[in-house]
């Protein structure tokens, strides 16, 4: 009965590695307490031993498969499978004779067994027995119809490739089609003669490093009498340390070796092996380069020295020395021996082009790669990098999709995929893809934040934009981007403070670009620091931002700051970069040209800003206020009345249509409209009460223009222009003249000193019979202005009751021509004239005056008295005697 079990016998049937079957044997024989002998004896443990020894491909295990078989031989001759595992390992041992009787003898005992078949059709080509060969492959068809191994011995014999080679395929199609390394070469003697030549111990070594029994290895050595420590075992204790990670200790042994192995290729293999996997990559380079110029077939040497090309090449990369890199990266092209070396020196070739951000140079090595074969995940994820790099996104995110399709399942791959699709603004891919990376790696910052920014700046959720962006600052993200993310969104929702220490917190960070002087500008502007913004702007610009944007902000809050001439000329540098016209630069420019007082170019911006859409009540606004200030009141009215259609009914617009409504000559209804605005709660009652006055006095209505004036004055207005319009208004009223007199002098004492003032106090004093305080006050009024005919005919009154005649008559006569008191003039001239007894003039001027203001005698006694005065003075001279 087999100590192998039906249960056993399946977990080594699916075991997936060799170590299992014999870690499982191991474990059999300790649950059931087998012995050592039991275990040796048994027909199926031998079998699964031997199973084991022959797939090791070495020369030492088919040696022990030989003698564990041989164990059993009594009762391993009565079964196929014996015979067949038997003769695989007589073959290696060149005992071809017996492999051939076994093999034919396992096909008698058990025909069906398909690879006893396999094994004698090889045996029999290596005896050149063709027809018994064709037969056996004949009948192993039969048993597994177009199997692979039988179907390869056939083509090989047809081929005539030798026994050799047909013994050395692998039983995997994929890997014996793909891996150009064959098993053993049974005509290989130096390999052969290598393994007779072995002692026992070496081969029990040998094979304990084939199995990874590293520490065993160094255990036996280590315990061996100094006479036994050729330069073979201790070539196998350094190799041993090598491979248990102890690489100081096997760069000891072999540096204790050295005059002896410096000159062989295994010996500059091993230490090479010991620096490189300790870190020393220049001296294992140099180790290596000499144990492939020693040999340049030794095992792994090309690719030992392949890696550590790749990892100084990395160093060096990392140090910012990348002319360096790419020479090291080159000499693994140097020392490529077949199209996987090749392959690799390419692929690092396009790794670090890509990592340099060079995207056309490392295109052009991944190409390479692609047309030596290489078509695995690595490449297709590369692939994907570089020509994201080189702006085409498209063939990028096919390239993702092959990496994902060939099993790369990682955030990494989405992230990219993400970007790709974000890119050529398909934002819900790109957000798909980005989910999927984050149900592999919930904590993946850089997705986080991707899908922050699609909520930000594409579905306009700054709420979700701030969930995620605030979830990658949770995982640690603190660099340049989230800080400048963060200020841009409290930004955009008006967060400015908030927005502020973000962006400084990117500066501090190192950030310096135009970008985030702009944003640190328009936080400055709106938390009401504008001129630090506009210097932030101004730093924008000068390091390259000179874009609509920042010359409109620029132009923006220096109107705000009224200085508007330097505003209207960062405007029209935003109106010139945008190349056409726009309602809200040129409301702006409109703006700021009304404040330069240059109203019939701000209404054109002002109209085409309403032609383009803007129909606000800013833009009415405006319009009113330049049509006003040019005069043209009606116009400006119906702005105005527009503004209030759309809402506004405040005391500004108000007084603005009562303005525009006065000089129409619609006073009273001005009057009403400021009477209303006095009802509302906060508005300037001072401003208002001082219109109402000023309007009134417009209509010679002087009582009720100075009931407002003086509540204007009581409500705390002290002004020049309030003390004007009180003195004139009691100017008015006769009893009130020493009073009107007070006022205007509180104005010249304020500083006002034109020719309106002069004059009316002096017109004011000439009524209190203050001749000489009325003479010099018109005569300061005159001499600002000398055109003022009011002032000239006033004083040429003054002049001759003061008895100056000869005076009065010179500034009568100078503004005679263009006074705008035709009659007058000529009645005060003619009492002159009549004066001074010049008849003539006297009459001449007393006749004008009758055709003008003759009617005035009938209203007006003192008018009646002058012209009775020229005429008594112009009767004949004996008739007043």
């Amino acid at each position: 009965m087999s100590l192998v079990t039906k249960e056993w016998a399946k977990e080594f049937e699916e075991a997936e590695y060799l170590d299992e079957i014999i870690k499982g044997l191991e474990a059999l024989q300790k649950e059931n307490n087998y012995t050592d002998e039991e275990m040796d004896n048994d027909l199926d443990v031998a079998l699964w031993r031997a199973y084991v020894y022959n797939n090791m491909d070495m020369y030492e295990y088919y040696e022990l498969s030989e003698k564990t078989l041989a164990k059993v031989k009594e009762e391993g001759v009565k079964s196929g499978v014996w015979c067949y595992r038997y003769s695989c390992a007589l073959v290696y041992l060149r005992r071809f004779d017996e492999a051939l009787e076994y093999s034919r003898l396992g096909t008698k005992i058990e025909p069906n067994y398909p690879w006893g078949w396999l094994q004698l059709g090889r045996l029999c080509y290596k005896f050149n027995l063709l027809d018994e060969a064709f037969r056996a492959i004949d009948k192993g068809l039969e048993l597994v119809p177009n199997d692979y191994e039988f179907l390869t011995l056939k083509d090989d014999i047809e081929n005539d490739r030798g026994y050799a080679y047909a013994n050395s395929h692998y039983i995997n199609e994929e890997a014996d089609k793909n891996l150009e390394e064959r098993l053993i070469n049974i005509d290989d003697e130096n390999l052969y003669n290598q393994f007779l030549n072995k002692s026992d111990l070496e081969k029990k070594l040998d094979m304990l490093h084939k199995d990874n029994q590293h520490k065993e290895i160094i255990n036996i050595i280590t315990s061996l009498p100094k006479e036994e420590l050729t330069y073979d075992i201790l070539g196998k204790l350094a190799r041993a340390y090598n491979n248990n990670d102890e690489y100081e200790k096997g760069m000891e042994i072999l540096l204790s070796l050295k005059d002896e192995g410096e000159n062989t290729s295994l010996w500059n293999f091993r230490i090479g092996y010991s620096c490189y996997y300790s870190g020393k990559l220049e001296e294992a380079q140099k180790y290596f380069e000499r144990c492939l110029e020693l040999n340049p077939d030794e095992p792994d040497g090309d690719t030992l020295l392949r890696y550590t090309y790749s990892d100084l090449g990395n160093k060096k990369i990392e140090e910012g020395k990348n002319e360096e890199a790419i020479e090291y990266f080159k000499k693994i092209l140097s020392i490529a021996k077949d199209d996987e070396g090749i392959i690799y020196g390419e692929s690092e070739l396009a790794w670090a082009y890509d990592y340099m951000k060079e995207y056309e140079k490392a295109y052009e090595h991944l190409q390479k790669v692609v047309e030596l074969g290489r078509d695995d995940i690595w490449l297709h994820s590369e692939l994907g990098y570089c020509l994201s790099g080189l702006n085409r996104f498209e063939e990028a995110a096919e390239e993702y999709k092959k990496a994902i399709e060939q099993g790369r399942e990682d955030s990494w791959i989405y992230g990219r995929l993400g970007l790709a699709y974000r890119e050529l603004e398909k934002y819900d891919e790109a957000m798909e893809s980005y989910q999927k990376g984050l149900e592999i790696d919930s904590e993946d910052i850089y997705i986080t934040s991707e899908i922050a920014w699609i909520y930000d700046n594409v579905k306009n959720d700054i709420e979700k934009g701030l969930e995620y962006l605030n979830k990658a600052k949770e995982l640690g993200r603190d660099d340049i981007w989230i800080n400048s993310e963060f200020g841009w969104v409290y930004n955009h929702i008006r967060e400015n403070e908030k927005a502020l220490l973000y962006i400084e917190k990117a500066m501090e960070l190192g950030r310096n670009d135009e970008w985030i002087y702009f944003e640190k500008g328009y936080a400055l502007a709106r938390i009401n620091k504008i001129e630090e913004g506009i210097e932030c702007y101004k730093k924008a610009k000068e390091l390259g931002k000179n874009d609509v944007g920042v010359n409109a902000e620029i132009g923006y809050w220096l109107n705000a700051l009224g200085k508007n001439q330097e505003a209207l000329e960062y405007l029209e540098i935003a109106k010139e970069l945008l190349g056409k016209d726009d309602s809200w630069i040129d409301s702006e420019i409109g703006f700021s040209l009304n404040r330069l007082d240059r109203y019939e170019e701000a209404v054109l911006y002002l109209q085409k800003a309403k032609s383009l859409g803007r129909e606000d009540e800013w833009i009415f606004t405006e319009i009113g206020f330049s049509l006003k200030k040019l005069k043209k009141y009606e116009e400006a009215l119906e702005n105005y009345l527009k503004v209030e259609e759309l809402g506004r009914n405040d005391d500004w617009i108000n007084v603005e249509i009562a303005e525009c409504l006065g000089e129409l000559g619609n006073i009273e209804e001005a009057i009403i409209r400021l009477k209303k605005v006095l009802t509302f709660e906060n508005c300037d009652k001072i401003l208002i009460n001082s219109q109402i006055g000023y309007l009134y006095g417009k209509l010679n209505k002087s009582k009720e223009a100075l009931k407002y004036l003086f509540e204007a004055e009581k409500l705390g207005r002290k002004d020049i222009w309030l003390y004007s319009e009180i003195g004139w208004n009691l100017s008015d009223d006769s009893t009130k003249y020493n009073e009107a007199f007070e006022y205007l002098n509180k104005a010249i004492e304020l500083g006002r000193d034109d020719n309106w003032i002069f004059g009316q106090i002096g017109f004011v004093s000439s009524k209190l019979n203050k001749k000489k305080e009325a003479q010099k006050y018109f005569e300061k009024a005159l001499f600002i202005n000398p055109d003022d005919t009011w002032v000239a005919y006033h004083l040429g009154v003054v002049y001759r009751k003061g008895g100056e005649v000869q005076k009065a008559i010179e500034v009568l006569e100078n503004s005679l021509e263009n006074t705008l008191f035709k009659g007058w003039v000529e009645l005060e001239l003619a009492i002159c004239y009549a004066l001074i007894e010049d008849r003539e003039k006297a009459q001449k001027y007393l006749e004008i005056a009758e055709s003008f203001i003759g009617g005035e005698k009938e209203n007006s006694s003192d008018v009646k008295k002058d012209f009775d005065m020229v005429k008594q003075l112009l009767q004949p001279l004996n008739l007043l005697s």
